[in-house]
């Protein structure tokens, strides 16, 4: 009998500590977009997003992405990438669950592709891609999409007709998700999470797609001390830089610093005020011996709405080891709010959400 207090203090610690650890695990999983089935989500930093999935038959792959810029009036975009070369003479065919969606010929859709005005910073994948019509036709494609199960196109490949499947299930998830991002659930021109109040634009930021529209004294300030300029610019169109308003009048120059690395991309952050005077920003990051200040990040990712960056320096081309932070402006400065670290590379892909809290309250996300 002098055993049973002992075993339900024991169930009450337990179920304590798991209660404790619950949001924690909630909470790291701000630390990279998520995934539904075989969609994944993910923006820019200008504030474009997208959802896209990827399928494969044999030596052949398909790129399926849904585009959507930040203006309140943006449609979304239907955009095909394929690793082969498609037939001139030939017909791609769209069908949700057996039945015939639409059909295009390869050779017309390539000249209305000359029509199409891109989306300011989007970063096309390699292969060959198409825009698909915008309008009725894409608006039919998507209705169909987000009511189905299973999405089937046929690309002619040479002589051949490769079929390609891809579920949907999840793409409901991710629409929802681009809606919330982009501020348009509850509104006319949300994709699922549709409501009856006129969308307004998303926070969003400047494309810089040459370092020809820096002012002079960015271009100063951004070449100052690690001759970030040394870039080819053609890289750096690809880099996703942009100019982020502040409510202040002051912008903040978010630019890559020289070259690429394999798997790391440097950059630095430039605050500019309305009477042109400029600034380098220092970011506060946590190292063995304590905190360190440091002006270069790597793999920035702007979030305009919530004024917060987040970067993530790879140990490894796999992405098993690093360093995650994210910092959020505070109106002259970002503060450090969180970062997690894995030290051991060992290639076995590992989640950043498990990786080890190095500084900030990890069950709270901002």
């Amino acid at each position: 009998m002098s055993m049973k207090p002992r075993r339900i203090r024991f169930l009450i610690l337990m179920t304590l500590l798991l209660l404790a650890a619950a949001p924690a695990v909630r909470a790291h999983e701000h630390r990279t977009a998520p995934i539904w089935g075989k969609w994944s989500v993910g923006c820019g930093n200008s504030g474009l997003c997208f959802t896209s999935a990827f399928v494969r038959e044999q030596s052949t792959w398909l790129d399926i992405r849904i585009v959507r810029d930040w203006p309140a009036e943006a449609p979304p975009l239907l955009r095909l990438t394929a690793n082969a070369a498609l037939s001139d003479t030939g017909t791609i065919t769209v069908a949700v669950d057996g039945k015939e969606v639409d059909t295009l010929p390869v050779a017309q859709l390539r000249e209305t592709q000359a029509s199409v005005v891109p989306p300011s910073g989007f970063r096309p994948l390699g292969g060959e891609g198409f825009w698909y019509p915008s309008g009725p036709v894409t608006d039919a494609v998507l209705d169909a999409i987000v009511k189905g199960k299973e999405l089937t196109v046929g690309l002619p490949i040479g002589a051949e007709m490769v079929i390609l499947r891809l579920s949907l299930e999840g793409i409901r998830n991710a629409l929802a998700w681009l809606d919330k991002r982009q501020y348009r659930d509850g509104t006319l021109t949300a994709a699922v999470l549709n409501g009856d109040t006129e969308a307004g634009d998303a926070p969003s930021a400047l494309p810089i797609l040459s370092p020809d529209m820096l002012p002079p004294p960015v271009t100063a300030a951004w070449d100052g001390n690690r001759f970030c300029s040394d870039i080819d610019p053609a890289i750096f169109t690809s880099l996703d830089a942009v100019a982020a308003p502040m409510a202040d009048g002051s912008t903040l120059y978010i630019l890559p610093c020289g070259a690429p690395s394999a798997y790391n991309t440097p950059y630095v952050v430039i605050h500019s005020l309305d009477n042109g005077k400029t600034r380098q920003i220092h970011f506060a990051r946590m190292s063995d011996q304590g905190p360190v200040a440091t002006d270069l990040i790597y793999n920035i990712r702007w979030n305009a709405g919530k004024q917060q960056i987040t970067s993530l320096f790879k140990g490894s081309g796999v992405g098993d080891c690093g360093t995650w932070s994210r910092w959020r402006w505070t109106g002259t400065i970002f503060a450090l709010k969180e970062e997690a670290a894995r030290q051991t590379c060992d290639g076995k892909e590992t989640a950043i959400s498990s990786w080890s809290t190095t500084w900030g309250d990890a069950t709270v996300f901002e």
